[in-house]
């Protein structure tokens, strides 16, 4: 049976509605990047029949590619995925005045606006001091875009389907 517009049930539709919600993925040991940048230089100049560090089963380089995804890896498992939700205007006024004159404002709003994992305004400013601005300000994008942005999908990453006219068959 297709529903019209007399049948549709409106409050069922708003019981599950949620507010817009972005992530982000930061790192912990972003320092890493530095070792690893050092690891694919010396990687990329090695002589693959040239021992480096010792003998190895993968070649002269073996050594420096083990250390390398090893490094690589530890990278991968400091990563932490936040979910901000937005507010809207109104929501950020009655924050502001319920902390009227706290410094600390925007880690307050931003602790509100954190889904997960959560987080108090003391542990938000904490993250802005370890993990830095580039990667606080990837938070404050997400937030930013879940405040004023309407939803949308992007699905760029997936593949295409191909016509006769882009030489598809």
């Amino acid at each position: 049976m297709t529903e019209t517009p007399q049948d549709f049930d409106f409050d069922a539709w708003l019981d599950d509605a949620e507010r817009p919600a972005h992530s982000v993925t930061v790192y912990q040991k972003a320092g890493l990047i530095a070792d690893l940048d050092r690891l694919a230089e010396r990687i990329n100049n090695a002589d693959e029949t040239e021992d480096v560090d010792g003998p190895s089963m993968a070649g002269g380089v073996g050594k420096l590619r083990a250390e390398y995804q090893k490094l690589a890896k530890k990278f991968h498992d400091s990563a932490l995925t936040i979910k901000v939700q937005g507010h809207d205007e109104a929501e950020k006024r009655k924050i502001a005045v319920a902390n009227n004159g706290d410094e600390d404002l925007v880690y307050i709003v931003l602790a509100d606006a954190i889904q997960s994992p959560k987080a108090t305004p003391a542990q938000v400013k904490r993250l802005a001091e370890k993990v830095g601005e580039v990667q606080f300000g990837q938070i404050l994008t997400a937030y930013h875009q879940a405040s004023t942005e309407i939803p949308a999908v992007s699905a760029d990453f997936l593949p295409k389907p191909s016509t006769r006219d882009d030489g598809g068959e």
